[in-house]
């Protein structure tokens, strides 16, 4: 039987917790607007100690976060992934970029993109479009796509997509997290995407 008890420290614990109670009390009664309490409490993710992937196959330089996990799950994709926050069940926010050869050059970023929305209506539950239309990823013209939609672990996630074709390839990077922290996590992916180079 596991228990949760006090360690040999307890004593200290106790006390620390009363002094806590003793000035949190008064100045929630004297701040009663709760959420914005806890917004200053609370301290948004930042880029900090960004590092360095380099991959020649994947054909791209990319700064993150030292603390996010990365991950090359084929020769053409590649995902980082942001620490579990205490009050997340899975991953809080991630970002993925993959790589597509292309059967024409001609292929326009509008058409690219427009197919790629018709697959996520067909692969994606509750999918809704929340907008699209023409960006700039650095100096490069991009196609960006954001929507909402239930993932492959039942979490519903809100999600950017931005398609670009640097010579005949296709990159398609994929922002998504869950609603409530898709703008807290928005300036480190902001930080990331500016860094990005293609080789």
């Amino acid at each position: 039987m596991v228990e949760f008890y006090w360690p040999q420290y307890g004593r200290h614990y106790r006390r620390t917790i009363g002094y806590v109670i003793i000035f949190f009390v008064p100045l929630f009664i004297a701040y009663p607007a709760i959420p914005d309490l806890f917004a200053f409490i609370h301290t948004p993710p930042t880029a900090d100690n960004l590092v360095t992937f380099e991959d020649r196959g994947l054909g791209l330089v990319i700064k993150y976060p030292s603390n996010w996990e990365r991950s090359k799950i084929s020769q053409d994709q590649v995902t980082f992934i942001a620490p579990r926050e205490s009050d997340s069940p899975s991953f809080p926010a991630g970002l993925g970029i993959k790589s597509h050869n292309i059967s024409s050059a001609y292929s326009t970023l509008d058409s690219l993109a427009k197919g790629i929305i018709t697959d996520l209506k067909q692969a994606t539950r509750d999918f809704t479009l929340l907008s699209s239309g023409q960006s700039k990823l650095n100096s490069l013209d991009a196609y960006e796509i954001s929507f909402s939609a239930t993932d492959d672990n039942d979490a519903k996630r809100t999600a950017m997509q931005i398609v670009v074709k640097p010579e005949n390839l296709v990159y398609v990077i994929t922002y998504k997290a869950y609603p409530e922290k898709y703008e807290s996590y928005l300036p480190i992916i902001q930080s990331m995407l500016d860094s990005l180079k293609f080789l």
